[in-house]
């Protein structure tokens, strides 16, 4: 049996699926972290933050600051909302006709995001910690890299939805 990589029962549902579950376990990943914050429900030992994480032996450790809560909380929105962008990607891959509006749509708003956080990133790494590595490759470049590729990406569905709905009208 040959996979399909669009269309139903092909890879993108596959993805589709996989994606809206990783998205559902940083919902509630990020809402166990908030109700931990807001409750005061965990442990400070020599000044850092131990977060027991529910089900598991899986603990959350950090210095006891205020950026360091900023910083693990932009971490989860980012991630949530860029596994949803993903599976709409995927979810419009999962139809029968590929080049859409809302494809193009989704595109640019995973490119946006992308985007978005590099830069957030980089500002947060530079004012609030001060540092920066160049021995190792940062998380903020990588998503630099993939906002530009998926801007490539949704240029060339624009253009393909541009195509196809002229190739529609003179059938």
């Amino acid at each position: 049996m040959k996979l399909k990589t669009f269309g139903e029962r092909s890879l993108s549902t596959l993805l589709f699926y996989a994606l809206r579950a990783i998205t559902i376990g940083y919902i509630i990943f990020f809402i166990l972290i908030v109700l931990a914050i807001v409750t005061k429900s965990f442990e400070i030992v020599n000044n850092e933050f131990i977060i027991k994480i529910p089900f598991t032996d899986s603990v959350i450790k950090g210095n006891y600051e205020t950026k360091v809560f900023l910083a693990i909380t932009i971490f989860l929105i980012f991630y949530t909302v860029f596994f949803y962008l993903a599976s709409n990607i995927f979810k419009t891959f999962k139809s029968k006709v590929l080049f859409t509006k809302k494809a193009s749509r989704y595109l640019l708003y995973f490119t946006f995001w992308n985007l978005l956080y590099a830069v957030t990133e980089l500002v947060i790494i530079g004012i609030l910690y001060q540092r920066m590595s160049i021995t190792e490759t940062p998380e903020w470049m990588l998503h630099l890299i993939l906002g530009i590729f998926s801007w490539f990406i949704a240029s060339i569905f624009k253009e393909g939805t541009q195509i196809q709905q002229e190739n529609e009208l003179t059938i």
